[in-house]
Parts: C-alpha cells; sequence; structure tokens
C-alpha cells in the first residue's frame, strides 16, 4: 500500500525522485496517467488490475470509449533510474500545469503526482474539510 504524503522537486527533465519507501515497487517497471488534476502512477501488476477494471466499466457502459481511450493512448511505462527517479511525460506536465514543486501522494494501489499548488489549493479547499469533518463523523473516529 502507498500512503503518506511528500514533498519533492521536479527537475528541469521532468524527473521527480520517488520516495525511498516506493521504490522497491517499481524495480521493474511502472505506468503512469492522467487522473483528476494529476498524473497516476502504477505498478506493472497494479496497472494490469485498473485496466481491467476500466475494460469492466467500458463493457457494462459506465465510462464511454472516449474516455477509456484517452486514459490508454495518455499512459506511458516509467523506469527507475540510478538515482530512484522517474520522467514524467512532457504533455502530462503541461496538462496539468507543473512547476518544479510536486507532490508525490499515496492512494493505496497507486501513487498520484500534483503539482505542488494544485495538491494544496484542493486539500485546503473548504469543500474537502466539510467532507472530511462529515466523514469522520460517519466514520465514528
Amino acid at each position: 500500500m502507498f500512503v503518506g504524503q511528500h514533498d519533492h522537486s521536479l527537475d528541469e527533465k521532468g524527473r521527480v525522485v520517488l520516495p525511498s519507501g516506493y521504490r522497491a515497487y517499481f524495480e521493474e517497471k511502472g505506468y503512469v496517467t492522467q487522473l483528476d488534476n494529476c498524473i497516476g502512477l502504477w505498478t506493472g501488476e497494479g496497472f494490469k488490475t485498473v485496466t481491467a477494471r476500466w475494460e469492466g466499466l467500458l463493457d457494462a457502459r459506465e465510462i464511454t470509449q472516449m474516455v477509456f481511450r484517452k486514459l490508454i493512448v495518455g499512459a506511458r511505462e516509467v523506469r527507475l533510474d540510478s538515482a530512484g527517479r522517474i520522467t514524467l511525460p512532457r504533455e502530462l506536465l503541461t496538462q496539468f500545469d507543473f512547476a518544479d514543486q510536486v507532490v508525490v501522494a499515496g492512494r493505496l494501489d497507486r501513487v498520484e503526482i500534483w503539482a505542488a499548488q494544485t495538491f494544496q489549493a484542493v486539500m485546503e479547499s473548504p469543500e474537502v474539510s466539510e467532507e472530511l469533518a462529515a466523514s469522520i463523523a460517519r466514520l465514528g473516529l
């Protein structure tokens, strides 16, 4: 499982260092594609699982061919370099307005890579605070 928030820099070549605890899961390869306002990163096995789920949603007509196509054609294989970095596709960095600071966040079955300013804006929004408070109350925490 991937958990936690890690603040990192993005270099001029679009490379970001993965947290040391995540690296072992990506020794062979990983896959990235767009999500809502961020880049999703899965292990090879994790990506097989999620794409099978997407195919099921497509077959059940819960997502459209265009959404499925966009997720798949935008996907790229990534590999760790000797410094523990992956190179993110330039088109995804541009699409999500990445600058030099990023947040690498665990999301259980995947890693999310966010432009730092977008992550901060989303996490500090009043809607998220209200939803979090209501969810904690429902969970009895």
